[in-house]
């Protein structure tokens, strides 16, 4: 029987520590900090007061704007749109370092000359000339770009285990020195040595802004203004997604934003290194006394005591102070000192021996759990190709007999194998075709790899069935080209399409587009419904998909337009085809039992006449679309001389942007008189432009151009500000009038604008109820759950809101139970006819009593008569409007008419009443 041997535990101590701080310093335990690292930050996860925005080129910018790369004008434009937002800083993660169109490059060379605020930050890249090359240069931005912006280098670190975790200040080669982004924008960041990136920060600290989105005027200018702004990819198909802790993959632009902040949070300290081998030197003494004096389960509870203290202060630490300490060293060396006392009083010979066959077992169990378990095929093949052994998923992936498989030659599974040797593609991973034991065919992906036996040549193949990646690849293309709906080719197809068709089109041999276009469609969205529309739109595509047939190509470009191209096609053939679409949908369609009627616009442009390129021939074919639309014709050719609307209309959205804060707008104000005092308390401001050259603009046609571009939210505000300021004016000359204003759709769709609301009437100085907003029911109607969040913000500022237009929308009565309003202005498609039309009185008597049993006034508007004035008081009508008391005037015109009016009317006739007019007063001032 051997001796016991027994180590004395200062011994013990001291050994454990030296092999720990060998390890620590041979960074062998960095791989387990850098795991618990990325614990804690999963652990801490939280947002931060941040202004980065980040504009993404995601999918859905992909697909508005056709494939990748775009044309330098859209990024152009982008920084257009930017230079009216006002952001703090800007970084655009955007290569520009190779020319493009010369045009394009003019636009963006002239947008970033004519940026006015902190310069641009654009990229630049340290890497090797090429790929044998291990010279570095420097990859920056076109001369022409770069001396109108700042570059950064926009490189980034990888640790050994392939992740970003960190990010570098300056990076330097000898040649070439650049600083990076975040110290571009954080000028206080001095550090010269890498930095840890801060993970414990939640993507939804940053804002996320489409960059199709901000490019369409779709994104208040508002929400990035005095913001720093990252401009990059986002979308997975582009391919700049970096490995990373905690999210797996992210955009390599959301990875530069997180290393900005992670700046300006603060970055981790760590403790000199001397305090940290200090500690580990105690803490080994500590645990080596513990085990020391107690027995071994206390020594079990103590260290497992000591374990959770040193991750509750690694998480704490770094939570409460930012400073990053150690978390392997401190851990291993607890247990390592546990466990070298509890194991010192074993026999030498038997640790060793347990150990071994304990080691063995463990492992082979762990080998033959690993190749079993695993769902791809597993081989391990010799020299000649033989199969040796396999798994059990060997025999699923090719249809065989897990018994029979050993001695199968691998080239009877993998025919590509036949012709080369293992040797040759050992450490290799290729894609082929394999086959079943019964001739079925698949795709096979192999990875091979050498065993390194001294006296056996062996390899282990695994074999992974692809044909699901390959199916969702193909699928991924085919959603990229098609519309989802109908199956037909998108938009990005047709425009290839159109591309190659355009190539070989000439005088001799023209080619023509239709722009096709489904009249009354939109009535049967609203009456039917969207599932009812999506059945017809896909009966639609299939008619004219068989009209079509091969002589051409049928696409579906957005909602109810479909294009036609038509290769080798004159005027005669076109109009031919033209008809016969229109044939087509002769036979009404069934949905639901209802037979639908679905007519048909046509505008056809040809190439070459009318345009030798994609997107010209298809604005041609949409404006000869409208023309026909207008013109109630089937069809028509493109005409130049009837293109002058789209001129039109595009200058005048150019003229309004220029007019709004000039003379040229100007509100008028119509009275509204109360039909029980005779007295008026409150007018309507009308919007209308005198445009130098085109005279006269009425609201009807520049609204909606404005709704349909980003003019909508500063003409709305000026109109408030404006009528805001003339009821002051109004006020300080002895007359307190409320002024209503008419909300648009679009506002009444932003859920920004009733905090804009309030700065507006903080900044005028007067009191919400000196305002009333107008809004119509078909507005409400179109995202009625959103307007009504936005009608009750409003409403919760104190400022009085209208049904305009009542009787006209299609909507429910459930929304004026809901809705914080307090009047209903009756159309005046209802009034104008009351005298000679009983139905419209019926409806008139009808709403006064409904709005009235929901505490609600009734506002009546085009009212021209006395008979018309004196039924509508007579069946409770509050308030009325029109030409029998006064047209829209000016302020001025408007301000003597009240006064001379009211003081036409007299003293208000009662008590009571006169209590009534006096608080109407009182809110209005």
């Amino acid at each position: 029987m051997t001796r016991r041997r027994r180590y004395a535990w200062p011994a013990i101590a001291a050994l454990v520590f030296a092999a720990v701080a060998a390890l620590r310093a041979g960074g062998h335990l960095e791989f387990i900090d850098r795991e618990a690292i990325d614990a804690r930050a999963r652990l801490l996860q939280h947002e931060v007061d941040s202004d980065i925005v980040i504009v993404g080129i995601d999918a859905a910018s992909l697909e508005e704007l056709d494939t990748w790369p775009w044309p330098r004008r859209h990024h152009a434009r982008l920084i257009e749109r930017l230079a009216v937002a006002g952001p703090r800083q800007v970084f655009v993660d955007i290569d520009f370092s190779s020319p493009a169109s010369e045009t394009d490059d003019a636009r963006l060379e002239a947008a970033l000359d004519a940026w006015t605020g902190a310069p641009i930050i654009l990229p630049a890249f340290l890497q090797q000339a090429t790929g044998a090359d291990t010279d570095i240069v420097l990859r920056r931005p076109l001369d022409r770009f770069a001396r109108h912006v700042m570059l950064a280098s926009a490189n980034q670190l990888l640790d050994a285990d392939g992740l970003v975790r960190r990010f570098r200040p300056t990076w330097r080669d000898g040649r070439h020195e650049l600083p990076s982004v975040v110290r571009l924008l954080h000028p206080s960041l001095r550090q010269s040595r890498d930095l840890p990136i801060d993970y414990s920060i939640a993507l939804t600290s940053f804002s996320y802004v489409s960059y199709a989105d901000l490019l369409a005027g779709r994104v208040d200018p508002v929400e990035l203004r005095d913001r720093t702004v990252f401009v990059g990819a986002t979308a997975i198909e582009l391919g700049d997604v970096l490995a990373a802790p905690v999210h797996r993959a992210l955009p390599g632009v959301v990875v530069q934003a997180l290393s900005l902040e992670t700046a300006r949070q603060g970055v981790a300290r760590s403790p000199p290194e001397s305090v940290q081998l200090a500690t580990l030197a105690a803490l080994a003494a500590l645990t080596a006394a513990m085990c020391r004096s107690l027995g071994w389960r206390s020594c079990l509870a103590g260290v497992m005591a000591i374990l959770a203290s040193q991750g509750a202060a690694f998480v704490v630490a770094y939570a409460w102070g930012r400073l990053s300490i150690e978390l392997a060293a401190p851990a291993l060396l607890t247990i390592a000192v546990f466990l070298s006392g509890a194991l010192r009083s074993l026999d030498e010979q038997t640790l060793r021996a347990l150990s071994y066959a304990l080691g063995l077992r463990r492992r082979d169990a762990l080998l033959r759990s690993v190749v079993d378990s695993s769902s791809d095929a597993i081989l391990c093949v010799d020299s000649a190709g033989a199969i040796r052994i396999a798994n059990p998923s060997s025999a699923r992936l090719f249809a065989g007999d897990r018994a029979h498989l050993p001695g199968t030659q691998l080239a009877s599974l993998v025919p590509a194998m036949r012709d080369q040797p293992l040797a040759s593609l050992a450490g290799s991973v290729i894609e082929t075709q394999g086959v079943t034991r019964a001739g079925a065919a698949f795709p096979v992906e192999l990875t091979v790899s050498r065993v390194a036996l001294a006296d056996d040549e062996l390899y282990t193949v695994i074999a992974r069935d692809i044909s699901e990646r390959i199916a969702q690849q193909r699928e991924l293309e085919y959603r990229a080209t098609h519309d989802a709906l109908t199956a037909l080719p998108n938009r990005a197809a047709l425009i290839a399409y159109i591309e190659t068709a355009l190539r070989d089109c000439s005088e001799d041999a023209p080619a023509a587009l239709l722009m096709l276009d489904l009249c009354r469609f939109k009535e049967v969205n609203d009456t039917l419904g969207h599932d009812v529309g999506d059945r017809i739109l896909e009966e639609v595509a299939r008619r004219f998909g068989a009209t079509i047939g091969q002589g051409g190509l049928l696409g579906r470009v957005g909602g109810d337009e479909f294009t036609a191209m038509l290769p080798r096609c004159d005027d005669a053939g076109a109009a031919g085809v033209a008809q016969a679409l229109v044939e087509a949908l002769r036979t009404p369609i069934d949905a639901q039992g209802v037979a639908i009627d679905v007519g048909l616009s046509i505008g056809i442009a040809r190439a070459p006449r009318d345009a030798r390129d994609a997107w010209t021939l298809l604005q041609r074919a949409d404006v000869a679309m409208y023309v026909a639309k207008r013109g109630m014709a089937v069809s028509e050719f493109y005409d130049e001389a009837r293109d002058a609307n789209s001129v039109r209309r595009l200058a005048i959205v150019a003229s309004l942007r220029a007019a709004i804060g000039t003379p040229a707008l100007q509100l008028k104000y119509q009275p509204k008189v109360n039909l029980r005092t005779r007295r008026v308390e409150s007018v309507e401001a009308l919007l209308r432009w005198q445009h130098p050259t085109m005279n006269a603009i009425g609201p009807a046609e520049f609204m909606p151009l404005a709704e349909s571009t980003d003019l909508v939210r500063p003409l709305t505000e000026w109109t408030i500000v404006e009528a805001l300021a003339q009821a002051t004016r109004w006020r300080l000359g002895g007359l307190a009038l409320r002024v209503a204003v008419n909300l648009s759709a679009r506002l009444l769709q932003d859920a920004a604008f009733p905090q804009r609301l309030r700065v507006l009437l903080a900044g005028c100085g007067e009191l919400p109820g000196s305002l009333e907003l107008e809004v119509t029911e078909s507005a409400m109607m179109v995202d009625l759950p959103r307007a009504l969040r936005t009608i009750r913000a409003i409403a919760d500022l104190g400022v009085p809101i209208s049904i305009d237009d009542y009787g006209t929308g299609f909507s429910s009565l459930g929304y004026l139970r809901d809705l914080p309003v307090h009047a209903l202005k009756l159309d005046k498609s209802f009034v104008t006819d009351v005298q000679t039309r009983e139905d419209n009185r019926v409806i008139v008597a009808s709403t006064v009593a409904m709005a009235h049993a929901l505490a609600l006034e009734v506002i009546a508007e085009g009212v021209e008569t006395q008979w018309t004035a004196d039924y509508l008081a007579a069946a409770g009508c509050d308030h009325a409007q029109g030409y029998l008391y006064s047209p829209a005037l000016m302020a001025d015109e408007c301000f003597d008419w009240v006064r001379r009016f009211n003081a036409a009317a007299g003293p208000l006739s009662c008590p009571a009443t006169e209590r009534s007019a006096a608080a109407r007063n009182d809110g209005a001032a």
